[in-house]
């Protein structure tokens, strides 16, 4: 098998808190969605919608987007669910209107547990780089290599260590779970720091 599609965290029974989180994003997109459809019909009518009118729409795109993430990041998939260009693309404009850490997916063909884990790496990657930081995924002999370059790194060694020594702190807030769940996922990661960059592979 091409080594760019292997599997290495696909469990046959069901993980229960993925799909509750996947039917939670699923819910919530259609109520959204319909507050973004109601201020395109006033554009549509030709009158401005103003500061506030702007707000809401940047804010409805935003959250748009981002539980577009959400489902992909927190849900379960096949391991033979594969994303193509247009697919990865969409997931990268997704990603690049919600914060300050900019991401370019090389690859055109991934699969969608493999974007899964990128899209926690990432959130892991923004609480390590407050401050923004560019960020390449690419793939090099077999593995996804995910490399961030910012301003400043600020690496909190007990919160990553959950990553390679596959410890974690039972007590780990929820704006931290990202990396519960990359502990949970059983990968092969690789971690490198320094003062303004950071990269991570699997």
């Amino acid at each position: 098998m091409d080594p760019l599609f292997r599997s290495h965290h696909m469990t046959e029974k069901p993980n229960i808190t993925a799909l509750v989180a996947a039917r939670m994003c699923h819910d919530l997109a259609s109520p959204i969605g319909a507050i973004g459809n109601g201020v395109e019909l006033v554009e549509l009518t030709g009158k401005t919608l103003g500061q506030e009118g702007e707000l809401v729409k940047a804010s409805v795109n935003a959250a748009v987007a981002k539980l577009k993430l959400f489902r992909i990041a927190f849900g379960q998939f096949n391991a033979d669910e594969i994303l193509n260009a247009a697919e990865i693309s969409a997931v990268q404009t997704s990603w690049n209107v919600t914060g300050r850490i900019h991401v370019d997916f090389i690859p055109k063909q991934l699969r969608k547990t493999d974007v899964k884990t990128c899209l926690l790496i990432l959130q892991s990657i923004q609480v390590a780089m407050p401050q923004g930081a560019k960020v390449v995924v690419k793939i090099a002999e077999g593995r996804r290599i995910i490399h961030a370059i910012g301003p400043k790194v600020t690496f909190d060694e007990a919160l990553w260590s959950t990553l390679t020594h596959k410890q974690i702190a039972p007590d780990i807030p929820p704006k931290h779970v990202q990396f519960a769940i990359l502990q949970a996922l059983d990968l092969p990661l690789q971690l490198h720091h320094s003062a303004t960059e950071m990269t991570v592979s699997f």
